[in-house]
């Protein structure tokens, strides 16, 4: 197919994910505002269509306004931090006041990759109209050169209206320079410091030949080039090897016993397990309960390999009901029991050489219940004499 002939095919509808000048919204639009075109760039393009700015929540809709020139403006801009700039500039100021310089190419990489530590936000996506009410509000407050204000600081001071240019709360951008003023501080102090330890040759950065990134990238090519990537795009080496070689016995998931831990969380760890991994802690209430193992969210905690404390309550999406397999509403367990629900349904699946949507969907909840040994902080251990009286049960009604 011709370009041409793609442009037309696109004209009456809009792309999954990404936008167009050619497609029906951007279509549509120019209609609307009696415009003589649409005028964008790459990360308008590169946006879906009903994609919303992450400071106003304008969509696309609401963010474009006709130019000077009758041509609708459609521009998305990449916020970023300056830290990299504030680095590298006083790295070069230290460098060239030096008698004999001694930095080189590395000290200056060094410099750049400590910059991003520095940094207060990602790059990000925004509309033209809040990139420029960033720099207006910049100059209102008088604040560093180097300062920008993150998406959400810009958010604060936004007074922003569809298809107009945005006005400024003065007041509340004064505030927030005044509440963030001192950490900008403290970061550009941190970037004097490390523009010091590159401008003196101190810095500890020693690449390598290859990065893992580029093996990965070139291996990527590869794939592709022997036709692997044909059968799956994601992970596709996965198909050369045999992912779990030592997969052991059927019922090894429950003869081996998982050690217990005497050490419990204290009221700390479970406050910086709430404030740092806190995803399914601060899901659920303080009085939920696990409905299989009946351990309460705080004897869910225990100990992972790095030794940091976990706390997982997954949902159980299907059990076996009353000789009826159907889906029923989702169950919210702590993760041993997901797992142990979980590595049954594999047991009985290998004992019948059948295969399973959801191993889960071979055992009832309360089977499940009857057969674990909950401990606080700890992985479950099993009754496996029960189990094993409960599998022949299972294989039956299968």
């Amino acid at each position: 197919m011709e370009w041409e002939d793609f442009k037309l095919s696109i004209s009456g509808i809009d792309l999954k994910g990404i936008d167009s000048e050619y497609t029906l919204s951007t279509r549509n639009l120019v209609l609307q505002f009696n415009a003589q075109g649409a005028h964008l760039n790459k990360w308008w393009v590169m946006t879906p269509v009903d994609w919303s700015c992450p400071c106003c929540k304008r969509r696309k809709s609401e963010i474009v306004r006709l130019n000077k020139n009758n041509y609708l403006t459609c521009q998305l801009h990449e916020h970023h931090d300056h830290m990299k700039e504030v680095v590298k500039s006083i790295f070069e100021e230290l460098s060239t006041k030096r008698h004999v310089i001694v930095a080189d190419e590395l000290s200056e990489k060094f410099a750049i990759k400590a910059s991003f530590a520095l940094s207060a936000y990602d790059n990000t996506i925004i509309c033209f109209d809040c990139n420029k009410a960033d720099a207006d509000a910049k100059r209102l407050v008088k604040c560093h050169k180097f300062f920008s204000f993150s998406p959400k600081e810009i958010s604060e001071f936004l007074c922003a209206s569809p298809n107009s240019e945005h006005k400024i709360d003065s007041v509340k951008a004064v505030e927030v320079w005044q509440r963030v003023e001192p950490i900008f501080m403290m970061r550009l102090k941190l970037a004097q410091q490390l523009a010091e330890i590159a401008a003196e040759k101190k810095d500890w950065y020693q690449p390598s030949e290859r990065t893992a990134k580029q093996t990965e990238r070139i291996a990527k090519w590869f794939f592709k080039m022997n036709g692997i990537s044909e059968f799956t795009e994601f992970e596709p080496e996965k198909l050369l090897y045999n992912t779990e070689p030592f997969r052991g016995a059927k019922n090894s998931w429950r003869i081996k016993k998982a050690p217990i831990f005497s050490k419990t969380p204290t009221d700390n760890d479970i406050a910086h397990l709430s404030a740092v991994r806190g995803r399914y802690w601060n899901r659920y209430d303080q009085e939920w309960t696990c409905p299989c193992c009946s351990r309460n969210k705080r004897s869910c905690v225990r100990s992972s390999k790095k030794n940091q404390w976990v706390m997982e309550i997954k949902k159980v999406p299907l059990f076996y009901q009353g000789g009826v397999i159907g889906k029923n509403d989702e169950v919210a367990m702590c993760m041993d029991c997901v797992d142990s629900a979980i590595n049954l349904g594999r047991e009985v699946s290998k004992m019948l050489s059948l295969s399973f949507e959801f191993p889960s969907s071979v055992v009832t909840l309360q089977e499940l219940s009857q057969v674990i040994i909950a401990r606080p902080h700890s992985k479950h251990s099993f009754k496996n004499e029960a189990i094993e009286v409960l599998l022949l049960s299972i294989c039956k009604r299968n």
